[in-house]
């Protein structure tokens, strides 16, 4: 039986092995923790005063150390060298300098390259480390980037050291993150970098249970588990949702990509470019745990059948043309209370494949609400028996930003945020991704 490799990688300080060790015990896999290996090599060096730095010294020392990996009565990876366990000791600050400049030696990486991949060839794992996803297990079933603001990063660790009774100023293991992730993403060989198809998570605002969640979710999903419904579905939208399967699966055939990133956890505001009426159908079928309540033109109201649609399916309608407060404070109230937003912040339809600039309303509700930004863009009008391509994107975190403040410099600086993200997806998808934004 083919085993199961879940990858995670990210900066120092990111929380990859809390979660990584979370989201093993949940799913029943065998966690690795690589970079505790390369710890016990910085620990080896720090103790004989070889300079992590001098590649030959470490590389003359590595026929010298027996590392060994075993897993305890309390189901955490102990490591032992030269048969003494130094678990702990790996876990003191000096060593994550030592263990970031041993770990950028070649000699070093081609020593535990075989040893991680021989785990995970034999067990269901979850591996966390800095190039796991990259260089470690290329071809992992799911890979996460987890990463978290270096100021978050740091008070996370001065934290986790007071209670431990270490020394330390928060100051000292601030410049101490960042002179890591200086040395980890410039290091010549395999730097610190998401790969490719990895799913990144900023966890600089989440709960350790919210981030957990969220990635057992994907993976169930990239196993081809359908998640169920978070909230009670209204009886209309069932209805929508039970057109929006025959349009997906028979008249208008749809292929998603980047499905997980509809899965994000409620609040958050999902956004789209706008080809047609039948739009806000086929998006919500692609976010089967959450109903969607989309902002619509106010126009819609003028007909009673479309009226009392709407209505059901709690759509928030807006005056496109004036400074609206009430759909704003309609918006604000729908995220507070966990639930999904949808908004095509073009403002209108376009149907010239190309992405027209965005409405600024857009920023101020998501940096007001602090909600992520799932955004999401189908590849042409939809027509009868022609199939569309519909892409999700990564979600844009939207906390870090808010915190300095709502205004015209942050609101721009989201918008900026919203379009590379857009340039990002277009790389990523190539000839299959036609849309762009407009310059």
């Amino acid at each position: 039986m083919k085993t199961i490799s879940i990858a995670i990688d990210g900066p120092s300080g990111a929380g990859k092995s809390t979660l990584a060790k979370s989201v093993s015990k949940t799913l029943g896999y065998l966690y690795v923790d690589t970079g505790a290996i390369y710890r016990t090599i910085g620990y080896a060096a720090f103790s004989k005063g070889v300079a992590p730095k001098d590649g030959e010294a470490v590389a003359a020392l590595l026929p010298e150390l027996e590392i060994g990996l075993h897993y305890g009565e309390d189901g955490l990876q102990h490591m032992t060298l030269n048969g003494a366990d130094v678990t702990d000791q790996i876990r003191l600050p000096e060593i994550s300098l030592y263990a970031s400049a041993v770990s950028a030696h070649p000699a070093v990486r081609a020593h535990l390259l075989e040893m991680q991949r021989k785990l995970a060839r034999e067990n269901n794992v979850v591996m966390d480390g800095r190039d796991i996803g990259t260089v470690v297990l290329p071809d992992a079933t799911v890979k996460f980037y987890l990463t978290a603001s270096p100021e978050i990063r740091a008070r996370r660790r001065f934290d986790e050291m007071q209670q431990k009774g270490q020394e330390g100023s928060y100051e000292e293991v601030l410049a101490d993150v960042i002179k890591r992730d200086d040395q980890d993403m410039h290091r010549e060989v395999d730097p610190l970098r998401p790969a490719e198809d990895a799913q990144i998570i900023d966890s600089s605002y989440l709960t350790q249970e919210q981030v957990v969640e969220n990635m057992v979710r994907r993976i169930q999903l990239k196993q081809g588990q359908r998640p169920q419904p978070e909230e009670k579905l209204s009886g209309t939208y069932r209805f929508a949702r039970g057109v929006a399967w025959l349009l997906c699966h028979i008249f208008m055939p749809v292929t998603y990509h980047g499905l997980e990133n509809a899965q994000e956890d409620a609040p958050y505001i999902l956004i789209s470019n706008h080809n047609s009426m039948v739009d806000p159908i086929l998006i919500a079928w692609g976010c089967f745990r959450y109903q969607i309540h989309f902002l619509g033109k106010k126009e819609l109201e003028s007909n009673p059948i479309l009226h009392w649609f709407f209505n059901k399916l709690d759509m928030i309608p807006v005056d496109r043309h004036n400074m609206d407060m009430h759909a704003v404070r309609a918006c604000l109230k729908t995220l507070k209370e966990g639930r999904v937003l949808g908004i095509f912040p073009e403002g209108t339809r376009h149907k010239k494949g190309v992405m027209e600039d965005l409405e600024s309303g857009i920023a101020m509700i998501a940096l007001r609400s602090k909600a992520p930004l799932v955004p999401a863009y189908m590849s042409a009008k939809p027509r009868l028996f022609r199939r569309i391509h519909l892409y999700y994107g990564a979600p844009i975190q939207t906390a870090a930003l808010a915190e300095k403040g709502i205004n015209k410099e942050t609101c721009d600086e989201l918008l900026e945020n919203i379009r590379q993200c857009y340039r990002d997806m277009a790389q990523k998808y190539g000839a299959d991704f036609p849309g762009k934004m407009k310059d």
